[in-house]
């Protein structure tokens, strides 16, 4: 009888324990952690004024006798990544994970290169170089995943665009004004270039280019295959790349 007693008790904490795990894992996946909002023109915007105050409080100001160059002019040429923005690229896909349901996974790196040259009425070129080894996401297993399988970081560390057609810029950039633009390019990533079309957002504050955009990616045509994982059910066969980017004259 005693033995019977011990093994419904031990069967029971064994059933209390796996329990436990299992409701620390909900609260954890769905209550605790943190999913990165999708890319938004307004809340890059409002970083750009909120770190540009800060360094205008904080600076001595210019003297009266200091000549300006004509916003028109000091617009034109090359612009490069600002040292001051967080600008990131990045990936947010649906998996279903085991017992626990759907979730989005989001994962970013701020390890990239960009170039821009503007002559005052187009955009002439565009390049966007992201380290894609340096993804990061919520969970280190995903992250040292994607280095053999799917994107496979190890084999194709850097996926990079290319503008195809100049960008005509209206007059409105001028005013803060933002505006939308379908941007033609070479997307190359998993070491496979495509044209792609992508609509993005731009507006210019305080002498800084903010541009956002998003791009769904089918995994088909960059010859991605699906990772597998035993706590991962299932994954779409598509994701968004989505950006950031900060822009400052060189």
């Amino acid at each position: 009888m005693k033995k019977i007693k011990s093994k419904v008790f031990i069967s029971f904490a064994i059933f209390a324990v796996l329990s436990l795990v299992a409701i620390v894992a909900f609260l954890y996946l769905f209550v605790f952690r943190s999913v990165e909002e999708e890319v938004s023109l307004q809340a890059a915007v409002a970083s750009v004024a909120s770190s540009t105050s800060i360094t205008t409080n904080s600076a001595t100001q210019p003297l009266a006798t200091e000549t300006k160059e004509p916003e028109e002019q000091s617009l034109v040429g090359s612009w490069v990544l600002s040292d001051s923005q967080d600008s990131f690229v990045g990936y947010r896909v649906n998996e279903i994970l085991n017992r626990l349901g759907e979730f989005t996974a989001v994962g970013r790196t701020s390890n990239i290169e960009a170039t821009l040259e503007f002559d005052g009425t187009k955009v002439l070129s565009v390049n966007i170089i992201a380290d894609l080894r340096s993804l990061t996401s919520d969970s280190q297993y995903r992250d040292r995943a994607l280095r053999s399988q799917a994107i496979e970081t190890d084999l194709f560390p850097q996926a990079d665009f290319k503008l195809v057609d100049e960008i005509q810029i209206t007059a409105d950039y001028k005013t803060g004004i933002s505006e939308s633009y379908a941007v033609v390019g070479t997307l190359t990533l998993h070491g496979v270039p495509n044209q792609v079309v992508i609509t993005i957002e731009g507006t210019l504050v305080d002498e800084v280019l903010v541009i956002v955009g998003s791009y769904p990616i089918l995994f088909a045509d960059y010859d991605i295959e699906q990772p597998s994982s035993r706590s991962v059910v299932s994954i779409e066969d598509n994701g968004i790349l989505e950006f950031q980017l900060f822009f400052v004259r060189d």
